[in-house]
């Protein structure tokens, strides 16, 4: 099965960053999607219009993302299109060519979907001069964005999105029981204090994160075994202790490691000594489990 993929059109001199943070937020925020943007799926060597051809084939819905200098503008004195305009051919091939899929890869699409979203930009057609052929846009709904106000413009923008084409959203947040007042009450360690602790021999392999939240703190490691049955061993002794602490972590296990994020929730996502405890059990239960 094929997930849904999106093709970006864009212009590299207009809207090429904004091009790749939307291709990363669809990628993030929807479930089951293929983002295709020109700069990272061409190789050396690669034929530009028969690899663009390929990219669009493969796509159940392209973007036309349009910026201020996407075509040349009215309001501008001699501004033409070059002979080979790749914009203009990539839309029109969005437009012209069948959707090619079999019908298990369709989503239940008749026709390839063609979606202009204006960023950074007056949302109108108007300011440009168009070739006829692609005068069909006008007639499309469009959206907009602005990088300005990216962050909380582009979670509505998907939710329009995955409307129309019939999507679903990956979950927005984790879902956490209601706070313990008495965790709520721990004072969280300072950065000097977490820092002089994480030196003791007994912290070894911990370190402080904060995943781009300058307001919380994780204490991370990543935990490697011989195998997958010592890593399922490690992750069951410290389930089976988390259960009597009433304290969880935040973990990830592939084959044979397990990366691990403590916080106390409770206490507004900072390091407390819930945290320190944990870590110093999953320490001794990971050499625990490694002589097994």
């Amino acid at each position: 099965m094929k997930p849904f993929t999106f093709f970006i059109s864009y212009r590299r001199q207009d809207t090429a960053p904004i091009a790749l943070l939307l291709k990363s937020e669809i990628e993030k925020r929807l479930q089951f999607v293929r983002v295709s943007v020109d700069v990272e799926e061409m190789e050396p060597g690669d034929h530009f219009p028969v690899r663009l051809q390929g990219l669009i084939d493969g796509a159940h819905a392209t973007i036309a993302l349009i910026g201020k200098n996407w075509m040349p503008r009215k309001d501008s004195l001699g501004q033409q299109f070059p002979d080979e305009d790749w914009v203009v051919k990539e839309l029109e091939y969005s437009a012209a060519a069948e959707l090619s899929l079999p019908d298990t890869d369709r989503f239940e699409l008749d026709s390839r979907v063609i979606l202009p979203i204006f960023a950074d930009c007056e949302r109108s057609f108007d300011q440009f001069k168009l070739p006829l052929s692609l005068d069909f846009l006008t007639k499309l709904h469009s959206d907009s964005i602005d990088y300005a106000g990216w962050p909380s413009a582009i979670g509505p923008l998907l939710d329009r999105i995955a409307v129309k084409l019939a999507l679903k959203k990956r979950p927005d947040a984790d879902e956490y029981p209601k706070p313990d007042l008495a965790k709520a009450r721990t004072q969280p360690l300072p950065d000097t204090q977490l820092a002089q602790v994480l030196n003791y021999d007994d912290f070894e392999g911990w370190y402080v994160d904060n995943y781009g939240n300058a307001e919380v703190r994780y204490l991370v490691k990543t935990f490697k075994f011989r195998n997958f049955n010592q890593a399922a061993d490690f992750m069951n002794a410290v389930a089976n202790h988390c259960r009597v602490l009433d304290h969880h972590p935040e973990w990830r296990n592939v084959f044979n490691h397990v990366t691990v994020s403590l916080t106390t929730w409770d206490a507004q996502r900072r390091v407390t000594i819930y945290d320190l405890n944990l870590a110093l059990f999953m320490n001794k239960a990971a050499k625990a489990a490694a002589k097994d």
